[in-house]
């Protein structure tokens, strides 16, 4: 039987079981970590690598090691690899240096031998255990367990994407199970997405499909640094999130906070360039509807435009409904697990935990961690907090 055992493998789950080892709560031998990929870390380095995001949004304290300055160190110790670290404001690191810094991390732990490829399709509470049930129907038992699920397995497709590609059409998610190829797209190209991975991808497009781009977004775009204020990290935020005991308005508090759809100004920037030198256009509108016309994908807007393109891409962000669900269900019933109107789970304010035994990270502690419970800085904040369970 195992001490811990995490579900998910990402930048969540890893991030905690770096945590209880470097504090001495666990060994690697009583830790396990459920995901259905190869290798920790994945869908973070797939997804960004698809992005080809040069640098980080977030500064170089948040990191999967405990010690805040940690990746810093690691930058000093290995200068020589990294031509460009750092960049500013906020001392971001690079997507190379982070990943290789995880990997360093996670190999000096042990983490890869603690890997248990496959899916969590149902778990049961025994006496003083729990008894994870996977896809293969391996069981899996362990005095505590962890959901660390995030939500990049779910990318969000619209209707009319999800009719125009039924219908023929090349329509690709970014976040696809199986990447994109961007070299054998058809141009033009239509890229819908306002947001931050929305900015990298037309970006790379229009490397390879200059003047063939078209940015569609439903709004003006919109620049922020962070993906909501940093107040959010410290007291000033959270002090008065924590006297809220409606969770309903923990909610709307949180879809307030958050900035969706934004980017940092070196983005903004870098696409009116590409705006400037005609390699790409961008368009505020909403999509009414598809029509698929010899092949190629036509675009009729609300206001009566229209757009033909040869593929299409979707940056559409995932899925906001809470991870898991399908398979814990039975579970919830079972030991009369809370949630809130919104479905997320309700849990302890002192150390994340749902029920006996099972703790919650990742978008599944929002309503407890606030609008960063998603990112890295919300992964060590949960962190944290379930170490107190030990």
């Amino acid at each position: 039987m195992l001490d811990w055992l995490i579900i998910g493998g990402g930048i969540q789950g890893c991030t905690l079981a770096t945590y209880l080892l470097r504090h001495k709560k666990t060994s690697i031998q009583q830790l396990g970590i459920i995901d259905p990929h190869q290798n920790p870390l994945h869908k973070w380095i797939q997804n960004t690598s698809i992005l080809e995001m040069p640098f980080l949004r977030s500064p170089s304290i948040h990191h999967l090691d405990v010690e805040p300055f940690a990746l810093e160190r690691y930058a000093k110790k290995e200068r020589s690899r990294f031509a460009a670290a750092f960049t500013l404001p906020y001392d971001r690191p690079s997507l190379e240096l982070f990943n290789e810094h995880s990997r360093d991390v996670l190999g000096e732990l042990e983490i890869p031998s603690a890997w248990i490829k496959g899916k969590a399709a149902g778990m049961i509470r025994k006496k003083d255990y729990w008894c994870v049930v996977l896809d293969n129907g391996k069981e899996i038992e362990s005095k505590h367990v962890v959901l660390a699920m995030g939500l990049s397995e779910h990318p969000h497709w619209p209707e009319w994407a999800t009719k125009a590609k039924d219908d023929g059409g090349q329509v690709y998610h970014i976040f696809s199970k199986a990447p994109t190829d961007f070299t054998s797209l058809t141009p033009p190209i239509v890229l819908v997405g306002g947001g931050i991975s929305a900015a990298h991808t037309a970006i790379r497009l229009c490397k390879l499909y200059p003047g063939q781009i078209t940015l569609v977004t439903r709004h003006e775009l919109r620049i922020h640094q962070f993906d909501s204020d940093p107040a959010w990290l410290g007291p000033k935020n959270m002090n008065p999130y924590r006297t809220i005991k409606d969770f309903q308005k923990r909610r709307q508090m949180i879809l307030s906070a958050r900035h969706r759809g934004s980017m940092p100004t070196e983005l903004y920037l870098a696409l009116m360039k590409e705006q400037k030198l005609g390699n790409l256009s961008i368009l505020t509108n909403q999509v009414e509807n598809t029509q698929i016309l010899g092949g190629q994908v036509l675009f009729q807007f609300t206001d009566q435009s229209e757009v033909l393109a040869g593929s299409v891409m979707l940056a559409t962000g995932f899925h906001t409904s809470p991870p898991g669900m399908d398979w814990l269900e039975p579970t919830l019933r079972e030991q009369n697990m809370r949630c809130g109107v919104c479905g997320y789970p309700i849990v302890s304010s002192v150390n994340l935990e749902w029920t006996d035994g099972l703790f919650v990270m990742g978008p599944l502690a929002e309503l407890e961690i606030g609008p960063v419970s998603r990112n890295i800085a919300g992964a060590r904040r949960a962190a944290e907090r379930i170490l107190q369970a030990t």
